[in-house]
């Protein structure tokens, strides 16, 4: 094999001779090194396709390129040159280096792309797992609010609007106090707004319970909100009772009526 290069200071271009083939004495095949990046590109393809990445590795980091040993990797050696081992190895450039170069910028570009499709999936992975995480407990609540009845559902609708006005009127308080509530008000009036206490210690004195929190009118004039004046109002009546039990004991976790359920000896009056 012949090998010849151009002068110092231009640019070399790599001529590989192959031994005689039939029809072709002497046959040249000239190619400049600016396609070899193509060329390897192509064969790094191939190599890991045919022989995984051992073989790929292999020509990485070799510095020289062996067209015998390159074909039978490839599985067979279709050019009877290359069998009886009539062709030189080639020692051009640095294709070790040149190679893996292409390969790591190849692997680089799939390796973003891969965790690219990753983050997609699992962020819509997440999503449908917050959705129906979210559809589960709404369908819950739903089934919950099946099972009451029409009484309680409007009664519960009564405390929801005054618990929005009394935390927008600065009362701590959220819709977690809900149950607690509506207890009070089963026990104390059994959810009639317009009930009227006509037998107790207050009633006694002239001042009997009235509405839904059984509130005296004293209590409800010293606890009620602007423009919720009427003690016969079911929200209203709940607004002064509510701000008559914090400011006493402090909310709901001081009431006597759930303290004394909570303890086992049934509710009492507040």
């Amino acid at each position: 094999m012949a090998r010849h290069r151009k002068t110092r200071g231009q640019q070399p271009i790599v001529f590989t001779v192959s031994a005689q083939a039939p029809g072709h004495v002497g046959a040249h095949r000239a190619e400049p090194d600016r396609t070899l990046p193509k060329r390897l590109s192509a064969v790094a393809v191939a190599v890991g396709i045919v022989t995984g990445a051992g073989a790929a590795a292999h020509a990485v980091t070799s510095g020289s390129v062996n067209p015998m040993a390159g074909g039978a990797d490839f599985g067979g050696v279709p050019d009877e040159h290359v069998r009886t081992g009539k062709v030189d190895t080639v020692h051009a450039i640095d294709l070790g280096s040149e190679t893996a170069r292409i390969i790591r910028q190849e692997q680089l570009t799939a390796l973003q792309a891969f965790n690219q499709a990753s983050g997609v999936a699992q962020n819509g992975y997440s999503a449908r797992q917050q959705a129906a995480a979210e559809k589960a407990a709404k369908d819950a609540k739903d089934a919950e609010e099946a099972r009451k009845s029409p009484h309680q559902r409007q009664v519960e609708g009564w405390i929801r609007e005054a618990v929005a006005i009394l935390a927008a009127n600065g009362t701590p308080i959220t819709e977690d106090s809900v149950d607690e509530i509506y207890t009070i008000i089963e026990k104390e009036s059994n959810g009639n707004p317009n009930a009227v206490n006509n037998w107790d210690s207050n009633a006694a004195r002239g001042t009997p319970s009235k509405g839904l929190m059984q509130c005296i009118d004293p209590t409800f004039q010293a606890y009620k909100l602007a423009g919720h004046d009427d003690i016969y109002n079911p929200v209203a009546n709940i607004i002064a009772g509510v701000r008559y039990t914090y400011a006493r004991y402090g909310g709901f976790g001081g009431h006597p009526g759930l303290v004394s359920m909570t303890n086992g000896t049934g509710y009492r009056g507040y």
